[in-house]
């Protein structure tokens, strides 16, 4: 006769058990944070982690509790709650999500409730093992609050009412936030055209500024804003006709204008973005044969770019 096995009170192994929040809509992935806590728990005793209500199987050492008021993906702070079984205590904090986009909110939280769970000494080895065995990974780093990115890129602008195309290359910096970003970029452009008395070259470089508010679409990041140029331009006139006498003339040019931009895949730290940008030149430079305008930095004008932007998202 075989007798069945049941289990005692002394081989119930503790765990840590989460309690997600009773949110359809939460700001963030709650498999993901239960990933990622498990990887910032593992080796350690107790056991990370059980999700889910009590159950007579296994004991709890420790109960997060995770709340979310109101009820809504747009909600910033995420409410936790830390009930410790021996000894007993419990441990409240706010953890704010605010400036994070949405992928790295998960490990974010992850850190946050780890480093409770730590502190509340849930975690904590007995001290023979703790002499003995090294920790597993040095302590991760949050990802920064305003993320630095770095891009370089081909640009096209026209102007219209002079009929004057430049082409030339920008160099820029992007400091970022999960609403808003700003860009600061320095480029050189040039462009040569024929004209009726003979050739008008243009070389022009500049510093520029951009900032708006930033949408992730999917995999696509997505921002849009005010843009402004201040710079300084050469424009050389060469003829070879006879009577002609060619110039050369300088001086500031500035633009202002709008500007719609996108970039992605957004899980990248290599991503392809490009922008279109339209304004009016606040301060021109123009290029006269005969009296007539022929060519110039002036009036209305629209921008095309593409690139390559690193660093994270």
């Amino acid at each position: 006769m075989i007798a069945p096995i049941t289990a005692r009170a002394a081989d119930v192994l503790p765990v840590i058990r989460v309690l997600p929040p009773q949110c359809e809509a939460t700001p963030l992935s709650i498999d993901d944070f239960v990933d990622s806590l498990r990887v910032e728990l593992a080796g350690r005793q107790p056991h990370c982690c059980v999700v889910g209500p009590d159950s007579d199987a296994v004991a709890d050492a420790a109960r997060v509790t995770l709340s979310i008021e109101p009820c809504d993906a747009a909600t910033e702070q995420i409410g936790v709650t830390i009930d410790m079984a021996d000894p007993p205590r419990t441990v409240e904090r706010q953890v704010s999500l605010a400036d994070l986009p949405p992928e790295a909110r998960p490990r974010a939280l992850a850190l946050a409730v780890a480093e409770l769970i730590r502190s509340a000494g849930a975690s904590a080895q007995p001290a023979a093992a703790a002499a003995i065995v090294p920790p597993d990974h040095p302590p991760d780093t949050p990802p920064p609050r305003f993320p630095v990115s770095a891009n370089v890129a081909g640009e096209f602008r026209r102007y219209l009412s002079t009929d004057t195309s430049l082409w030339g290359a920008r160099l820029g910096i992007s400091l970022s936030s999960s609403r808003w970003q700003a860009t600061i970029d320095v480029g050189a452009a040039a462009s040569r055209s024929d004209v009726s008395l003979g050739e008008v070259s243009i070389l022009e470089g500049s510093a520029g500024l951009f900032a708006g508010p930033r949408f992730l679409l999917g995999p696509v990041i997505a921002s849009a804003g005010p843009a402004a140029t201040l710079g300084w331009a050469q424009i050389v006139g060469r003829s070879s006709l006879p009577g002609i006498t060619p110039g050369t003339g300088w001086g500031l040019v500035s633009t202002a204008g709008a500007r719609a931009a996108a970039e992605g895949p957004a899980s990248s730290s290599i991503r392809v973005f490009g922008y279109v940008e339209g304004g009016y030149t606040v301060r021109r430079l123009d290029a006269l044969a005969d009296g007539q305008q022929v060519a110039g930095i002036a009036g209305p004008y629209l921008t095309l770019a593409i690139g390559v932007k690193l660093g994270p998202s």
